[in-house]
Formats: C-alpha cells, structure tokens, sequence
C-alpha cells in the first residue's frame, strides 16, 4: 500500500504544479471602478493577467455614453449583477474595463473566458471578435460558446478601452463565468497551449483507461467494476471535450447548435452520474446501503422530465440538478466510510480519491453559478480518481486471484480429504464385509444344524450383532456419499401400485398381524408407472415403514398415497406413514434427522440401531427434490410425510418394458431342492477360503456341487475346461481381479459358452456395480453373502436364459 500512496501524491503534485505559475505567484492586479492599472506591470517578465475586479455595466444599452453620471458595476467573473450585488436577468449588457498599460507595452493578445451566451468584444470603436450573434431577444440571439485568443489594437495614451457586449437569452446565468486573460502573443499562446495540453492528456489518459478496463471486462465478466469503471472514465473523457478548459469541441460545431449542446451535457452528467453510482455499488454492495443508491438513481433520472423543457428552463432545471446531485453523492459517503469502519481492504484510498473528485465537483458548481471564476476542474477530478481507482481495481484484482488460488486449493484439500474418507471407509467396508460374510454365513448354517435352546440362544446374539454391525456399516457408507456429493439418482420406470404393494406384504410378514396391522391406502388412483429411483425409494420407505414397526408394538400402520397432478406430466407423489406407537417427546423433536441421534435410545434392544436412518432417509428425499415433515404426539403416534415431484411416463409403456428382475427385497426362503429345478454348474471365483468355504456351504444346502477356482488365471482355465452356467466371481484376486477376468473371458474366441458371470464383492458403492456391469458382467451381489440371496439370484437368471441355453 505504501507504493500505492506514493503514486497517488505524484499525481497530486503533477496537477497542483500544473496551476502555480508565475501569474498565481505574483500579486495580480485587480479591477477597481471599472479602472484596472497595469502601468507598472512587465507582461514579458510577469506574466499574463487575468481581468478580474469590478468592470462597468450597462444594462440594455449597447452604446453607453462614457461620462454618464449613474454607473453600474458588476463582478468579473460572475453572475452579472448591479453595484448592490442584484442580480440582473436575461436580457443584454454592455461591460466596460479600462486597462492602464506602460508606456513601452508591445501588441497585447486577449484569451476571453467562457461567456454566455454570443458577445462581441472591441477595444475602443474596433470589433475584434464576435462568437454568436448578440441580440435583444430570444429569437434575434444566435448563442456559440467559444474561446479564442485575438490580439489587440496598439494602445493609445497607454490605455486600453475593453468593452464587451453581451446577450444572454438561452442560458439560465449570465455573464462571464472565467476570466478573461491579457498577456503577450507568447505568454497567451503558451498559457493556451499548456491548458489544452492539460484537457487532451486528461483526456487520452481517461481514455485509455475506459478502453483498458473494457478489455478487462471482456475477460473477466464476472467482474462487473471494470465495465462500470470504464464507463466513468468514458464518459468523463467525452464530456471533457465541452466542459474542459477550452471547450474544445465548440470550436468546430456551426453556429446555432448551443442549445442541443446544452441539453446534450445535461444526458452526458446523468449517465456519469448512474456510472459512477453503479460502480460505487458494485464495490459495496450490501442491502444495508440500498435506500442510498435508489435515492442517488431517482437524482440522476430526474433530469431526463426537464428535456421537453425550452432551453432556459431547462438550463435553470440543470443548475438545480447539479446541486441536488451534489448533496445526493454525498450519501456514497457512507457505503464507502462504512467500508472503512470494516476495514475493507482499499476502503481508505478509494474515500480519499472520491473526497478529491467531490471537492473538484463542488468547485465547478460555484463556477457555474459564478460564485468563484475558475476554470472547470473536475476533469482533474476524474483524472486523479480514475489513475487512483485504477491502482484500486489493479489491488482489488490482485486480491481476487489470491483468493481464488486459497479457494481453489482449499477446494482440492477438501476434494482429497472427501476422496481419502470415501476410500477409507470403502476400504474399510470391504475388509470388514469379508469376515462378516464369515460370520453371518457360518451362523446361517449353524442354524441349519441340531441346537440346544441354549446354543440357539447364542447363536442368535451372533447373527443380531452381525446384522447391526452390518447395518452400521452400509448406514456409514451412505451417509458418507450423500455429503460428498458422490450421490446419483437412477431414474426408471417404477410399478407405482405393485412397488408400493411389494413393500407392505415384506413387512406384513415379519409382524404378528394379530397384534399390529400394516395398511396401504391410495387417496386417488395412482399412476400405473412413475419415472423415479427405485432403489432410493425403497430404502425411503422400507426404513420409515421398519421405524414405524419398531416403535409400535400394538395398533396399526396406515400408509397413504396422494398423487397430485402437476404441468409437463408431472406428479406430486406425497406419501404419509403414520403410526399409533409411541410417539416422539417434543424436545427430542429438533435432532430427529441428526445423524447418530437416537431419540428412543433408552429403550429395549428391540430399537437398537445406528441413528443414521431417518437423517439418510431425508438427505435421500431431498436428492429427489422433495422434502419431509413430521407430526407426533408422545405416547399417540407419529406421522411421517414425505413428497417429491416425477415425471409420468408415456402411456405406451407396458409392463413388458420394466426389468420385472428387479425386485424391491429379496426373498426371505430358500429351496433345498434348487438343484432339482435348475440343474446347473456353478463356479466360485474367490481368494479368500473362508468365502469359499460359505459360497460351497451355501450352494451345497441348495443342492449344487460347487466348481472352485482362488485366482483369476485359474477361473480363465476352469471356465474354458468346465463351460459352467453361472460364475460367481470376486473382484480382488492376486494376480488379476474380476474385471480384467471378465474382459478376458468376454473377448475370448476359444470358450465355447459364456457363462453369465455375477460379481460378488464386499464393495457396495454404486461406482463399483457400474465399473462391473461395465466390465461385461451380468448382475452384482455383496458381500455377506445371505442364502436365500444365492436362491433368488439363482432362480432369476435359471428363467431368463439359462435353462433355455442347457435344452
């Protein structure tokens, strides 16, 4: 920031030095009666000098008589005024100065000032210059605005006789606004040239800085303050060519255009004006300054009512405007003052850059009401805010790439710490899976065997902790792909009535229907097929209809389907799950969808769980784009409602296009006589023994022989040798993994059968049924591995194509 601050005092210095030359230094004469005495004044060695003081009126009159008795005077530069300082009106005058020269004075030049609205200028009973056409009325004045040096006729009596004659009908002010300059042909001409020198480098510098900021904004669009801040210093350049210094612009317009030039300024502020607004707000945008930038637009826009007006009221509307402007910006002063208080980072330098703006701004309009005779200065203004709001914008920007660099880096470190728990935990779950489909398969045919009610006491602590544990495992996992964003919705067409039947009968057989009953009712007729996940709406509804049965132990479940019809058919699918169980207290009700938060966790061993399914199951239904409430009354029941919108299929669709494979649970029973039905040769692909041993086990109490193979070499030989029906193959091997045996096996020209191959892995995440299913496999299964799983995976693809295959 120091550099910054010392660029900003060059600037300051370059353009303060710009207006201390020798005639500001000097102690210059004044106009006193009309009379101004440079008798003792050195024009070579001193300087030019600006006609200042008290010159002579008289008002409408253009041929005043020099010896007349009741003179007026009035103040140059300024409002013409009599000697009480009362204003006159528009109308005409004719103003006289008397300049008292050395006697060894050279040819002198007159630079005029700007003045309102045509004047002749004569020195003595000599016309030197005329801008416009003066006249007594409206219609007879022709107004032009033009600032020319003209040199003078040689002096007589070491006096000078300056009269200007001046009409005034178009414009609101009269009179001369900036001084008039005497001086040499030298002086005046390098006066002229610095202060056009002055206007055409503000001028390309705002320029170059509209056009520079303009190219910035056609990379960076996101970054609204560079097309605002080209337009302030656009629009600041352009006007600078009617409002500069030497008002260069006039000199090259025909007479007769002062009027649309005037109205033409008043449109060029406006849109400054909403420029400079719009940019301010962009910087500082908060609600909390909103009423200042509507009242700072409603300003700005008020001009543009005035336009139909005739000139002179719309020049005395412009006047007010400005200072109306005036007090309005200030108000910016507390977006911006407020960001100092914040210490936002730039806020002190850009409230110093706009205190010298509005200070130059604040000037011109004293100019324009010729209460002060200065050149016009708030182009300087706007050159110093604009290199400084340069600087601002370039540290602004600097600042956002440092951001974007921290974001971006935080994003990947959040990106790998996401990645790293995701495959922790499905590492994690996959070693875990494999002892547990130890377990709970040796447990299932343990359970097969002759117990005592002792043994068959243990043994079922064995298979209810492996089933939490298991249930933990897969609520983790889910959990864990819902925040990570790893979540994809499978949208097919779903039976609607035959989906939502399916999941009532598998809990209709798990309850004693003597004690609790599970009812389902539609409220209209439901659509035939719903374009949905069916996976996730079962897992959705399976665990708020197993919450409702964990917690009622006698009464009645009452599931009710609403189907609201919706645009674009579409429905609104809204589904209530109530219960007359034990409800839920009122002050557990805020953790209710919090993971790990129980709310019953003091109860029996009947609700144990992972407190993880009511916060899945709405992290699942809001995936949907639906939502979930809940209405309860301790010790009455609960009421879970739940709604998301899908779209209808086409009527054309028949049963015959939904995969009737997919079931939404498995079958609860086993066959031991599978074999009988469906004789069929069977491969185990697995590494581990203790799997082997489960699958061989398993496939054994379903009648079947098993073939086994423990690596993927090994499965290629036994396939090519064995031609079996069915391969059940593990992902993980030593020496290649099940994918790349399955391509092997899919691409090779010597099997004589293609099996259908089924994955069977302890990694349930969905990328892993994909990558499989990719891979040229027929269907997937996770570890454990449950026996009536085996017998419905077993009959599903016996009926579709195995038997057929084996005739």
């Amino acid at each position: 920031m120091k550099i910054t601050n010392q660029i900003f005092l060059m600037i300051i210095i370059i353009i303060t030095l710009g207006y201390c030359g020798p005639n500001e230094i000097a102690n210059v004469p004044v106009a006193k009666k009309a009379v101004l005495d440079l008798s003792f004044w050195n024009f070579e060695t001193m300087g030019n000098v600006p006609l200042n003081g008290e010159w002579r009126i008289d008002w409408k009159n253009w041929n005043p008589k020099e010896d007349s008795l009741n003179q007026e005077f009035t103040l140059v530069p300024g409002h013409w005024t009599n000697s009480n300082f009362e204003k006159y009106p528009a109308g005409y005058a004719t103003l006289k100065l008397t300049i008292l020269v050395s006697e060894n004075t050279k040819t002198l030049y007159l630079q005029n000032g700007v003045t309102r609205n045509a004047f002749e200028i004569a020195v003595g009973k000599e016309t030197i210059y005329k801008s416009g056409t003066i006249g007594e009325t409206y219609s007879s004045e022709i107004p032009n605005l033009n600032i020319q040096t003209v040199s003078l006729p040689n002096s007589t009596n070491n006096k000078i006789d300056l009269t200007i004659r001046v009409s005034c009908f178009h414009y609101h002010i009269c009179g001369i606004a900036t001084p008039y300059i005497l001086g040499t042909h030298v002086g005046i001409n390098k006066s002229f040239l610095e202060t056009i020198s002055r206007d055409i480098f503000v001028f390309a510098s705002l320029l170059t800085l509209a056009l520079f900021h303009l190219v910035l904004y056609l990379f960076w669009r996101d970054e609204k303050t560079h097309i605002y801040f080209a337009s302030v210093c656009f629009l600041a350049a352009i006007r600078l060519l009617s409002t500069g210094e030497t008002r260069f612009i006039y000199n090259y317009l025909p007479s007769g255009i002062y009027e649309t030039m005037v109205r033409i300024n008043g449109i060029s502020f406006v849109l400054l004006y909403l420029s400079f607004v719009l940019y301010v707000k962009e910087i500082y945008n908060a609600k909390i300054y909103n009423l200042v930038y509507r009242i700072n637009f409603f300003v700005a826009l008020l001009l543009f009512f005035a336009l139909p007006l005739n000139i002179l009221t719309f020049s005395k509307f412009l006047g007010l405007h400005l200072i109306l402007s005036l007090f309005a910006l200030f108000g910016l002063f507390y977006p911006i003052i407020h960001g100092v208080i914040l210490k936002k980072p730039g806020s002190k330098f850009f409230l110093f850059s706009v205190i010298a703006t509005m200070s130059l701004f604040s000037l011109d309009i004293l100019t324009e009401f010729a209460k002060k005779g200065t050149a016009y200065l708030t182009q300087y203004g706007f050159l110093v805010f604009g290199l400084s709001q340069a600087l601002f914008i370039a540290d602004r920007m600097i600042e956002n790439f440092r951001n974007k660099e921290r974001l971006k880096q935080e994003k990947e470190n959040a990106e790998a710490k996401v990645n790293f728990k995701t495959s922790f935990l499905s590492t994690m779950s996959h070693e875990i899976r494999t002892p547990m489909n130890g377990i709970l398969g040796m447990t299932q045919i343990l359970k097969q065997t002759e117990l005592s009610e002792e043994q068959k006491e243990y043994l079922n602590l064995i298979q209810f902790s492996g089933d939490n544990l298991l249930l933990l495992v897969n609520d983790i996992l889910d959990l864990t792909k819902l925040e990570s964003g790893q979540f994809e919705l499978h949208l097919e067409p779903v039976p609607l009535p035959k989906f939502l039947g399916d999941c009532i009968n598998l809990f209709k057989s798990q309850i004693n229907s003597n004690q609790l009953k599970i009812e389902l009712e539609f409220l209209n007729i439901p659509p035939t097929f719903l374009i949905t996940d069916q996976r996730r709406f079962a897992q959705i509804l399976t665990n708020l209809i197993s919450n409702a049965v964990k917690f009622t132990e006698k009464g009645s479940i009452n599931v009710s389907v609403e189907s609201i019809p919706l645009p674009n058919k579409e429905i609104r699918l809204v589904i209530s799950v109530k219960d007359t169980g034990i409800g839920i207290p009122e002050d557990r009700m805020g953790i209710l969808f919090q993971p790990f938060s129980q709310v019953h966790s003091h109860l029996t061993e009947k609700t144990v769980g992972t407190g993880l399914g009511l916060a899945i199951t709405k992290k699942l239904i809001e995936e949907m784009g639906g939502s979930i409430t809940v209405q309860s009354v301790y010790g009455r029941g609960s009421n879970f409602t739940f709604q998301f919108d899908s779209q209808v299929p086409q009527e054309s669709i028949s049963q015959k296009s939904i995969t009737n494979e997919i079931e939404t649970v498995s079958k609860s029973e086993w066959d031991s006589k599978l074999s009988d039905k469906y004789p069929l040769k069977i491969l185990i692909a697995d590494d581990d023994p203790i799997n082997q041993k489960v699958s061989s086990l398993f496939l054994k109490k379903l009648g079947y022989t098993t073939l086994q193979a423990d690596n993927g070499e090994r499965t290629l030989d036994m396939v090519r040798s064995e031609l079996p029906d069915l391969v059940f193959m593990d992902i993980q091997m030593p020496d290649m993994d099940g994918i790349i045996v399955t391509k092997c096996i899919r691409q090779s020209q010597t099997i004589a059968k293609q099996p259908v191959i089924i994955a069977l892995t302890a990694n349930v995440l969905e990328e892993e049924k994909q990558r499989c299913l990719s891979a040229g496999m027929d269907d997937f299964m996770t570890k454990p591995l449950l026996l009536h799983d085996l017998d419905f995976m077993i009959r599903k693809w016996a009926k579709k194509n195995l038997i057929q295959s084996n005739i």
